[in-house]
């Protein structure tokens, strides 16, 4: 008797992935003195983002955008988010102190929760992140929304 083989190939669309969840610093800003500590302050706000930890997201932005942030508006705002391939380009000497972090990223999330005018499911992002404090105190500042730029990938 013989026996007949069937083969099932599956095949399928990948969804677009959003890279790597590490924060990584490129060209001048891999040199710079504080380079250690600023990639970890941002490598817990991504990670924060990506667990939906907002207590970690409150430990390492400026308190007052912590408290100008509920828990519940957090996790609305984040609630589909997945961020990934995270790059500073560069550091900038900020007016008033501090520096502003340059950096780009991908996010998947849900179209319905994508900013209004791109409501896609990945976007890459460019975005100025103020840095405030030093050492161990270096925290977040919300950056300017007209300031950020966006592209569906």
């Amino acid at each position: 008797m013989g026996g007949t083989a069937s083969v099932v190939t599956k095949v399928s669309t990948p969804l677009p992935e959003p890279g790597p969840p590490r924060v990584v610093l490129i060209e001048d800003a891999a040199h710079h003195p504080d380079a250690d500590r600023i990639r970890t302050v941002l490598q817990k706000y991504f990670d924060a983002i990506n667990a939906g930890d907002y207590a970690l997201w409150r430990s390492v932005v400026i308190p007052q955008w912590a408290r100008d942030t509920s828990e519940a508006a957090w996790h609305a705002q984040y609630r589909s988010t997945l961020d990934g391939t995270m790059v500073v380009h560069r550091l900038e000497p900020r007016a008033g102190g501090g520096l502003v972090a340059l950096i780009s990223f991908t996010s998947l999330q849900n179209p319905a929760d994508a900013p209004p005018e791109l409501p896609v499911r990945c976007l890459r992002w460019w975005v100025s992140y103020p840095l405030i404090g030093e050492g161990e105190a270096l925290r977040l500042a919300p950056s300017a929304p007209t300031a950020n730029l966006t592209a569906a990938c």
